[in-house]
């Protein structure tokens, strides 16, 4: 088999599906309105993997098994997202008052009070585009603007 050139490439695998594993792991800025934003990092992260493992194998079956309650399972699973998965907001009101800087306790009061909200933090996390080199890499600013949360 011949060896293409770049300029020949029509398909790089690496583009079109490489994951950008800071990005996975420490969330990328996306766009709720004009300006108001959350930063999310991937479900299934090497992070959230391991936190997942630490909780214990009965709770673990009980919510796999839908033994758990739905109460029980989506608090947790609440609680979950907020610790590993939504990692931080920007400009989000609730009410006509701006939300204070985000913390994990904050985050869980929010996806409970709102369960579209959580439904789309848990979307976008399981969005594996938002993830891929390619698009982490031409989204200029993402990577630099998403460590203070306030940029």
């Amino acid at each position: 088999m011949d060896n293409s050139t770049e300029d020949e490439i029509d398909f790089d695998l690496n583009e079109e599906f490489g994951s950008n594993e800071t990005a996975e792991i420490e969330g990328v800025w996306i766009h709720l309105g004009e300006v108001a934003r959350v930063r999310v990092a991937r479900l299934g992260n090497p992070k959230t993997q391991k936190a997942y493992r630490k909780i214990p194998k009965a709770i673990r079956s009980q919510m796999e098994q839908g033994i758990l309650g739905n109460k029980q399972t989506r608090q947790f699973m609440v609680k979950f997202l907020a610790a590993y998965v939504l990692m931080d907001w920007d400009k989000l009101y609730d009410d006509g008052k701006l939300l204070p800087s985000y913390s994990s306790d904050l985050g869980t009061k929010f996806l409970l009070k709102y369960r579209r909200f959580q439904d789309r933090i848990w979307e976008l996390s399981l969005d594996d585009d938002l993830f891929n080199v390619g698009e982490v890499e031409d989204d200029a600013g993402n990577l630099s603007a998403r460590s203070s949360g306030t940029s």
